[in-house]
């Protein structure tokens, strides 16, 4: 069977994440390092120049410009489950934008909105929904055009973690040096999500740990108490992503106390693990940092 291959495209914070695979098989990687006046936390302020540094590296991975997906960055955004009647599709879109601007209460002429059905009956639709600022979305678009490429698909990230991860029930922490995310997944669905900017990037690892391990407690706290006739089980995994996470470098590191994870498990009842691969990886590569990117890669099977 002729498989075809996929490059995937993740923008967080001042980098951009490159991943070539074909199959099962990971042909190339690479991490953008973006100047801070072309683009920070994703949002880009320099399109024809981003366009031509991700035309280049995609040409020196060897990538596919046909097959391309990326990602919505979940920073400054809103995530909502939201269950409505089960009407048809051409209803659907303005049926989702005006219940959208009813429950988050945002001008929807300066928001791209995005969405996922999760589940359909004959009675209901249960949607996930994305509200981004226009400008963050329409940045890395026209980032693209400029590059010549028209992304096949658009992922949502907190949706791309889920795949990649592919537990049932599972809380995923996201942390990187511009933001964290937590995320909780109840049969496969991210039903909660909370997503916080760090606004320069320049806090200390300690900082940035304990951030994320108020973040993990308040909004397990709150499903809990959101869900009290299904609460998260005791054996709850907690699923460690995102380029502060990633093993692969701490190998390098004289000093062991650099092991977030390690240092997460003492603040947190619940287990933490490293994800695995969705297939087979190159040794040494980093799974937490480019989990995005195989999500993403999963998406086009």
């Amino acid at each position: 069977m002729f498989k075809r291959k996929t490059t995937t495209i993740n923008f967080e914070g001042n980098e951009i994440r490159f991943l070539v695979v074909k199959g099962d098989d990971i042909r190339s990687w690479h991490t953008l390092k973006i100047p801070p006046e072309y683009m920070v936390q994703g949002q880009i302020s320099k399109t024809t120049e981003i366009g031509n540094l991700i035309s280049k590296t995609i040409k020196k991975l060897k990538g596919s410009r046909r097959n391309v997906i990326t990602s919505v960055t979940g920073q400054r955004s809103l995530h909502r489950i939201m269950t409505i009647p089960n009407i048809q599709d051409k209803l659907l879109e303005e049926t989702i934008r005006r219940k959208t601007k009813q429950e988050f209460a945002i001008p929807l002429d300066e928001t791209d909105i995005h969405w996922r059905i999760l589940s359909r009956s004959d009675n209901q639709l249960i949607l996930y929904v994305l509200a981004v600022p226009k400008n963050i979305i329409d940045s890395q678009v026209a980032a693209l055009k400029a590059a010549k490429i028209k992304p096949r698909k658009i992922d949502i990230k907190p949706l791309a973690l889920q795949r990649m991860v592919n537990q049932a029930t599972t809380i995923i922490v996201n942390l990187e040096s511009f933001s964290l995310d937590v995320i909780v997944s109840i049969n496969h669905i991210p039903i909660l999500v909370r997503s916080v900017p760090l606004e320069t990037g320049n806090l200390s690892e300690e900082a940035k740990l304990d951030l994320l391990s108020q973040e993990l407690a308040r909004t397990v706290k709150y499903y809990n108490e959101s869900n009290k006739n299904n609460r998260l089980p005791d054996d709850t995994a907690v699923f460690l992503t995102g380029e502060l996470f990633d093993k692969s470098q701490i190998t390098n590191r004289l000093d062991e106390k650099s092991d977030l994870g390690e240092r997460l498990k003492t603040r947190t009842p619940f287990s933490v693990k490293y994800p695995e691969g969705p297939y087979p990886v190159p040794k040494n590569f980093p799974i937490s940092k480019y989990s995005v990117n195989l999500g993403l890669s999963l998406k086009s099977r």
